[in-house]
């Protein structure tokens, strides 16, 4: 059985160990084939897949998403380089996920009143695969 406390979470070989949670998402998109005088669908056509990743840290001061150069600054958008992310079970070293091409999309920072500051990281990638190796 994979659990939470035996999850690494790594991105750029980094271990992000602050991240309290990773959602990932493999998405093979498929449209649907319809003809006239036919009431159900012909075929499902495969015409793309997509791969997504989302995770929850802590946020720690001087250690922020651009000073681990998983998000680019402004002036570095346009040539920041592609990362790779992967999911690792601890008791193994078995390999849960391996997303590669990743870039960050999005951040999100929360704090509160009575709470400790939090930050959602949302990625987009290329391909990603499981302990199957594909």
């Amino acid at each position: 059985m994979f659990t939470g406390p035996k999850a690494i979470f790594r991105i750029a070989g980094i271990p992000i160990a602050y991240a309290s949670n990773a959602t990932w998402n493999e998405n093979i998109q498929l449209e649907e084939v319809n003809v006239l005088d036919k009431v159900e669908t012909l075929e499902l056509a495969e015409v793309g897949y997509r791969v997504d990743m989302s995770c929850q840290t802590f946020r720690v001061v001087n250690k922020s998403v651009k000073q681990l150069g998983i998000m680019p600054k402004l002036q570095e958008i346009l040539t920041q380089g592609e990362l790779t992310c992967e999911i690792v079970d601890r008791a193994t070293g078995t390999v849960i996920l391996l997303m590669e091409g990743v870039k960050l999309e999005s951040r999100a920072t929360s704090v509160d009143a009575r709470g400790v500051a939090t930050e959602n990281w949302s990625f987009k990638g290329i391909k990603s695969s499981d302990e199957s190796g594909g």
